[in-house]
């Protein structure tokens, strides 16, 4: 970076708003990319309960068989 001291205060205020802008900027860039995170967890958690929930469904089905079927005997 050019040497500090020879910047006049001008200059010095201009890179001073450029890099709080900058920071506004990342600041907001985290903020989106957590809130893309938190949504694709959400999707991924919506995904596996309908996963668990047809399991539990062939696996009653599977019981009410057997039990059919230990009658049938």
């Amino acid at each position: 970076m050019d040497d500090l001291r020879a910047l006049t205060r001008e200059r010095l205020n201009k890179l001073i708003n450029e890099t709080q802008q900058s920071l506004v900027e990342l600041k907001e860039e985290v903020a989106r990319r957590e809130h893309v995170k938190q949504e694709n967890e959400i999707n991924d958690l919506d995904h596996h309960m309908n996963s668990a929930e047809l399991n539990l469904v062939a696996l009653k089905d599977f019981i009410a068989y057997l039990v059919e079927h230990s009658k049938q005997k």
